[in-house]
């Protein structure tokens, strides 16, 4: 009876840590699509903003060494307005201003310039040679449409109340943006395209000094016998008379380990494959 017991717990121990390292790497391409005059939506109600209690930030730290490289070369993607006024003809002042590097990117670079990394201790970026979807952004070349961010990440299965959402962020910043915001909801899989004033919530926002960039949101994977993505980003643009378009992407879907998957939305396009990582 002991030895039989002795046998189990042996077996849960095993079966546990085989759990616990199986881990992933997810490569996502994100592009714009081109503009649809024939839509017509409009959808102006107003709901919480997108968040997780849960959330990892990998592109900073990158986007950070990044800006900080492009700053000393003389970036003209980093050259902002308020920046550029404070300190007029003085590169140094720039790099070294107590902004997070990341905020002098007038525009972020589609491409994380991530080490190249081998380890199942967090999760962390891929690097460039890392990344493997080269047909894929030939394709989107061929048809003149313009990625936004083409980056992955390795990272432990887990499950949904674990697991963490990661923060994608990528585009052009709009400096002026005064926009109302969406829920985040695994049910909440609809589309949705506003028409925002600039100016309606200034009082609102006094205190956002957040950057507001083109593309923003979560991206979450959790593991339950399948695969499930639940990806939630802003996607805004700036329209001829001041105003500010802003279209949610919204949904919930369950992936299959090395396939490819296609998400489509009137504003943009995602790309993603998730691939086993040492298992």
């Amino acid at each position: 009876m002991l030895l039989r017991n002795v046998c189990l717990i042996m077996c849960l121990v095993a079966s546990n840590s085989v759990f616990a390292e199986r881990w992933f790497e997810v490569e996502v391409l994100i592009f714009k699509q081109r503009p649809a005059p024939y839509l017509q939506e409009d959808f102006t109600l107003k709901h919480e903003a997108i968040s997780d209690k849960n959330t990892l930030d990998l592109l900073t730290p990158i986007f950070n060494e990044q800006a900080m490289q492009a700053c000393i070369n003389g970036d003209s993607n980093f050259i902002k307005k308020q920046q550029s006024a404070i300190f007029p003809n003085h590169t140094d002042s720039l790099c070294n201003s107590n902004l997070e590097p990341v905020q002098g990117f007038s525009q972020l670079p589609v491409l994380p310039l991530a080490p190249a990394l081998d380890s199942m201790d967090k999760p962390y970026l891929l690097a460039p040679e890392q990344l493997q979807f080269v047909a894929q952004k030939r394709s989107l070349d061929r048809k003149g449409l313009t990625p936004l961010l083409h980056t992955g990440w390795r990272f432990e299965g887990q499950s949904k109340s674990r697991a963490p959402s990661i923060h994608l962020y990528a585009g052009k910043q709009l400096e002026t943006l005064q926009a109302a915001s969406f829920p985040q909801d695994d049910k909440y899989n609809t589309d949705y395209i506003s028409l925002i004033n600039a100016h309606s919530d200034n009082e609102d926002r006094d205190n956002d000094t957040a950057p507001n960039w083109e593309l923003d949101g979560l991206f979450k994977i959790h593991l339950r016998h399948y695969l499930y993505i639940t990806a939630n980003f802003d996607i805004k643009q700036p329209l001829d008379n001041g105003d500010i378009e802003l279209a949610r992407f919204s949904q919930f879907k369950r992936v299959i380990s090395s396939q490819i998957h296609y998400f489509d939305h009137p504003r943009m396009g995602m790309i993603v494959q998730i691939r086993k990582f040492k298992h």
